[in-house]
């Protein structure tokens, strides 16, 4: 069973990672689009190919936020896990 505490992590680790996944997905079409734009030679191909790198990272860090949140949550369950005689 887990605790309420677990499960706060664990919903949060889903949150995080869902988002991650969707921003880098958007971030790599948003870069591809751009470096499309740049071989038409089309003026903001450079601050849209930006845009698409900045989402890429942020998804990344969303990702690495969940695996934190997993990591917590696995970690209270092995110490709960200890605490039980």
């Amino acid at each position: 069973m887990r605790t309420k505490r677990e499960k706060k992590l664990i919903t949060k680790y889903w949150w995080f990672g869902g988002a991650g996944a969707m921003l880098l997905g958007s971030g790599l079409a948003v870069l591809l689009h751009g470096s499309k734009l740049k071989e038409t030679n089309t003026d903001p191909w450079f601050w849209i190919s930006t845009g698409g790198f900045a989402l890429i990272m942020t998804g990344l860090g969303f990702i690495g936020d969940a695996n934190r949140f997993r990591t917590l949550a696995d970690v209270l369950r092995e110490l709960d896990a200890r605490a039980q005689p």
